[in-house]
């Protein structure tokens, strides 16, 4: 699969410009999205009726069909943990104030995972395949496995796949009572799209030759080995790997496992959030690319990396497993 746009709404600034010096920090063990001015591309009375999960998620898509010439797309796949938090709370809240009666169907639709990639849909006059996966911290994977088989079987030539998670207010309190979030390990947010292809053209950033997830492997061997079969699967040997990006407080696995590639942390730039792998990978696409800017902000010292690894774990129940190369 080749990644021909991207969009990505993150803590840093990576809409319009790519990230360099002034680097946003968290802020009381959270990160916050710099949103884009969204008037430029969707009118002020949609606005008003949508979700700030709907907005980026509309933002980001956009910016990733108009970076890929605005191809016909074939399917919309969406993966998400949280959904549209914000809609969902409004919801429960009209539940309670109207003694659960007298509801609108409105208020209940809003709040669906799948929101996002109705809107999108809507927004573009889409009635292709449309999905969205729900799946914890292995949703935006789910998304990229689900666009490989449709590219396998010939059911597509261009996919648009987003990775979206959005805080609230009360999340974050929950977030903060349940000790996720904390001080050397901020919570985060963001949404991150792509336009993935069959097909490598002039645009393209990198290319998808690995996609794997794991669920409760019983030791590190089996982790070891799944990331080995992977890279041997994409082609590739050990010493290919120039830079792993880790989502893991702990990399020992990952500098044990292949001790001359680089490891780097991405979730300094964003913080945990389940679909935090869709920003690893927009931000690894554009190092493949050369973006000198996103390599000086990762702290990335190879000049020219042609193979990333990206792994991520959480809690040692999901683990998943994406490999880039250059084109």
């Amino acid at each position: 699969m080749y990644i021909n746009g991207i969009g990505n709404i993150s803590p840093q600034n990576t809409y319009d410009q790519t990230m360099g010096e002034g680097l946003v920090a968290s802020e009381n063990a959270f990160f916050v999205c710099q949103e884009p001015q969204y008037k430029q591309f969707i009118q002020k009375k949609l606005l008003r009726r949508m979700s700030r999960a709907v907005r980026m998620g509309l933002a980001v898509a956009h910016k990733a069909l108009e970076e890929a010439k605005n191809p016909a797309i074939d399917g919309i796949i969406t993966g998400t943990a949280w959904g549209c938090v914000k809609d969902t709370e409004k919801f429960l809240e009209t539940i309670i104030e109207n003694n659960e009666q007298y509801l609108t169907p409105t208020a209940f639709v809003q709040s669906t995972h799948n929101t996002v990639a109705g809107q999108i849909a809507l927004m573009h006059h889409n009635n292709c395949y449309n999905m969205t996966y729900v799946q914890g911290a292995v949703s935006f994977e789910s998304a990229l496995i689900d666009a490989s088989l449709l590219f396998m079987d010939g059911k597509a030539k261009n996919v648009l796949v987003a990775g979206i998670d959005e805080q609230t207010d009360r999340l974050k309190i929950l977030l903060k009572r349940l000790s996720c979030a904390q001080g050397n390990h901020p919570m985060g947010e963001g949404a991150a799209c792509f336009v993935l292809s069959d097909q490598n053209k002039e645009n393209s950033y990198a290319k998808i030759t690995a996609v794997n997830m794991l669920y409760r492997p019983k030791d590190k061997d089996i982790v070891k080995n799944s990331i080995l079969r992977e890279i041997k699967n994409a082609g590739l040997e050990l010493a290919d790997i120039d830079v792993v990006m880790s989502g893991n407080t702990d990399a020992s696995l990952e500098q044990n496992l292949i001790p001359d590639a680089q490891v780097v942390a991405y979730k300094k730039l964003c913080g945990e959030y389940p679909t935090s792998t869709a920003f690893a990978m927009a931000v690894g696409a554009k190092v493949i690319h050369g973006d000198a800017n996103t390599k000086i902000a990762l702290g990335i010292n190879n000049a020219n990396p042609e193979n990333i690894l990206i792994y991520n774990q959480h809690q040692n129940i999901n683990h998943s497993i994406i490999i880039l190369s250059k084109v």
